[in-house]
């Protein structure tokens, strides 16, 4: 009974299957039947007056109900994108280059890196300040006066006096804190109306100090300490400066796989509107023969519309990707390059026998090479610097300060300025200055200030360690789960495939429907579309492990 059961199932589901493919080989047979001549039946549908191919083409039948629709394009899906065809028609420059050609160009002309590299540059003129204030400098000076006194008794007369003074001196500030300063002081005098004093006098005056602090702001750490803090400044300059490189590198990259998935994509929609047409192509010829209704053709009609939609869409998408790589490559100097047509030729598909990075290496290599943490080490050892000085200031200040001078007056500048160039009348001195700020708030508030920044920095250091460790192992995680989703989907696409051919088959001997091909159809363009997804996310994730690692760099010319 169950045996017999399946058996009558079996012949239900397979006879009209059986039967349509029997009467399209006597068709084959007998090219030549004229219409009105008789032939076999299929059960359950209405004996059409005339069979052909459905394969054929066939003249088509419009609808005299049907308002509009999409209709069959003579010369079928095209062969190459619109903007191949504009740039080949109109004379556009034609740039096919590689990912490595795109990186290269990239990193020479983008407009976002150019303006980046100027960072590092000026961090480094930083420098130069912090350590010009051990530059010596030459000072100069002079003055010219009068005055007249007033006759208070015949011992005080009336007194005219006119002077002239100048100094020219040197001075130095030295790494231990220490300033230095040599001068030379010229004067002359010149009076009427005085008997105590000469009517005319000249002076010169050598004179020398040093000043050495010995506690606050003494000693050579302290006192290079802005220069040694604008160094670590200039690093954490240049490694923010290679962390943009490798960002705006990794946007090329992710916009160069772009631009190929959109090319790609658009000969998937090409493929599936092919598949459409034909479809259509083959309900007019059952139209044509009056098997089918000619308002059986509304569906099909919708379905190549509904997919010529998806190729204006995948067109206009190409155009898109290319705008967002041209801002990427160049910087609007190039002639021509917004008409430019990107073509790109790196390959999409990968070798998935290659073998997979190790973990361990790689995260090695990012804790090292990762500009983020190098600029992060500079940005402490600052930091570090910033704080002694805070715990330099809170001592006390005590100064040793030495003065020296050698002086001469005469009648003449020559005798004046030999007296004291041969020191005939030194006078020196050696003296401590101290000083104590009472409370002293400020400093110590400050030093606190740099303690905390230390500390905070540091725990910052080991909070991007462990968030750049968990991006590299999602980075090389990810790499080996696309590998996989790319085996999956390369074979969810052959199933897909073969079903559409399956369904088609069906078709033509009247066991499927129209819709089932459509479907069919949809799912062929959805497995081609994820496939295709994978392959630009497995390429994308390679540069991304790279720059994760800190090791993303455009190939040397």
């Amino acid at each position: 009974m169950a045996r017999s059961h399946r058996s009558n199932i079996v012949a239900f589901v397979l006879g009209p299957l059986l039967a349509s493919a029997q009467l399209l080989a006597q068709q084959e047979q007998h090219p030549a039947a004229q219409p009105g001549t008789s032939g076999t039946a299929v059960p359950g549908q209405n004996p059409p007056a005339t069979r052909q191919d459905p394969d054929q083409q066939a003249p088509q039948q419009q609808d005299p109900n049907a308002k509009g629709g999409a209709q069959v394009d003579p010369q079928g899906p095209p062969d190459v994108p619109a903007v191949d065809l504009e740039a080949d028609r109109t004379g556009a420059p034609i740039r096919e280059f590689t990912l490595e050609d795109a990186l290269r160009v990239g990193r020479a002309h983008n407009a976002t890196l150019r303006a980046a590299e100027l960072l590092p540059e000026r961090a480094r003129l930083d420098i130069l300040v912090a350590e010009a204030v051990f530059e010596p400098e030459l000072y100069a000076d002079t003055t010219y006066g009068e005055s007249e006194s007033p006759q208070r008794n015949q011992f005080q007369p009336s007194i005219s006096r006119t002077t002239m003074d100048a100094s020219l001196g040197w001075r130095q500030r030295v790494v231990t804190g220490g300033l230095f300063d040599l001068a030379f002081h010229p004067a002359r005098f010149e009076t009427s109306g005085s008997t105590a004093f000469p009517d005319k006098q000249f002076t010169a005056e050598w004179t020398a100090s040093y000043r050495q602090p010995l506690l606050r702001g003494a000693w050579s750490d302290y006192n290079l300490a802005p220069a040694d803090a604008a160094r670590f400044e200039y690093s954490r300059a240049r490694n923010d400066y290679e962390q943009t490189v490798q960002d705006t590198l990794l946007r090329i990259v992710e916009a160069y796989w772009e631009l190929v998935y959109a090319r790609k994509n658009w000969e998937v929609v090409v493929s599936a509107l092919a598949v459409a047409e034909e479809q259509l192509r083959i309900t007019d010829a059952r139209i044509a023969v009056q098997e089918l209704a000619a308002r059986d053709r509304v569906a099909d009609q919708a379905e190549v519309a509904r997919r010529r939609e998806e190729l204006i869409v995948a067109e206009n998408g190409i155009r898109s990707r290319e705008d967002v790589l041209r801002v990427l490559l160049y910087d609007g100097a190039q002639p021509g390059g917004w008409r430019a047509n990107l073509r790109p030729t790196s390959p999409i598909a990968i070798d998935d026998t290659a073998p997979l990075p190790d973990l361990e290496p790689c995260i090695d290599r990012a804790l090292e090479q990762r500009p983020e943490l190098r600029s992060q080490r500079s940005s402490i050892a600052a930091a570090e610097i910033v704080q002694m000085e805070t715990e330099r200031d809170i001592l006390p200040a005590l100064d040793l300060v030495g003065s020296w001078s050698s002086d001469g007056a005469r009648d003449s500048f020559h005798d004046a300025f030999h007296d004291a160039s041969n020191l005939d009348y030194p006078d020196w001195s050696v003296s401590l200055e101290f000083s104590l700020p009472i409370g002293n708030h400020a400093a110590k508030a400050r030093r606190q200030q740099a303690r905390l920044d230390v500390e905070r920095l540091r725990r910052q250091l080991h909070a991007d360690t462990l968030l750049i460790t968990t991006q590299v192992r999602d980075a090389v995680r990810n790499l080996a789960s696309l590998r996989q989703s790319i085996s999956a989907s390369a074979e969810s696409m052959q199933l897909a495939e073969s079903n559409l051919e399956t369904e088609r088959a069906k078709l033509r001997v009247g066991a499927s429907t129209n819709f089932e091909v459509q479907r069919r159809n949809q799912d062929l363009r959805e497995a081609r579309n994820r496939h295709l997804r994978n392959l630009l996310d497995y390429r994308v994730a390679e540069s991304r492990l790279l720059h994760v690692q800190g090791v993303l760099q455009a190939p040397q010319s």
